[in-house]
């Protein structure tokens, strides 16, 4: 009886969690290692894309190489949104808002608001759902994508980023969710398993 109380606490607590206002949801991405670093901003970011059609908040973990160029993870990272339930994140949507936040963030880092994003390019594809999900998520949806830009932190260069993303949906909560894989390595390399494995483990926090 005493274990049954205790995972009846504990569903509870997700279910507080989840109906939370979003500034308030904290979440569990596990580090593959302790040199892996992050930040939590919120959405839309003011600071580079004020326009993003997307309110709430972004979860970001990098990889230890994520600004060195000469480094095989160099741009390797996942991120989590957690947004308000409109508008929902379809195809569309995602490609539209990944266009917006990748040209604010390349013309705000390069200090260029004038920047030309004429060969910047988004594609979103739906795909079957992935092996490996984020814990207690339902409604799942899976895609790929590519983002063509210029990566502004250290080569200012045209470079492509291959992307997996999934998004879903808690019980008792009319919020949305979104977690994204991101690389410039092609999606058969072995960092790849990596950044599965943490989107394996992602997971809301249960209120205190």
């Amino acid at each position: 009886m005493k274990q049954i109380g205790l995972i009846c606490l504990a569903l509870t607590g997700f279910s507080l969690s989840a109906a939370q206002p979003l500034a308030q949801q904290q979440f569990d991405i596990p580090k593959p290692t302790p040199k892996w670093f992050g930040e939590r901003i919120a959405l839309p970011p003011k600071g580079f894309a004020p326009d993003l059609g997307l309110k709430g908040i972004e979860e970001i973990l990098f990889a230890p190489g994520m600004f060195k160029a000469d480094q095989p993870d160099f741009f390797t990272y996942v991120f989590l949104f957690a947004v308000e339930a409109k508008p929902e994140l379809t195809a569309k949507v995602l490609q539209k808002e990944l266009f917006t936040y990748y040209a604010g963030l390349s013309k705000a880092r390069l200090g260029n608001p004038k920047l030309d994003t004429s060969e910047f390019a988004v594609t979103v594809k739906p795909m079957k759902h992935f092996e490996l999900k984020p814990k207690e998520a339902l409604e799942l949806k899976s895609f790929t994508a590519t983002v063509k830009w210029i990566e502004p932190f250290a080569t200012r260069k045209m470079q492509t980023l291959h992307f997996e993303l999934q998004t879903w949906k808690y019980a008792k909560s009319p919020h949305q969710y979104l977690f994204v894989c991101a690389s410039p390595q092609p999606r058969d390399k072995d960092i790849w398993k990596t950044l599965r494995k943490i989107r394996g483990g992602v997971a809301l926090k249960s209120a205190k």
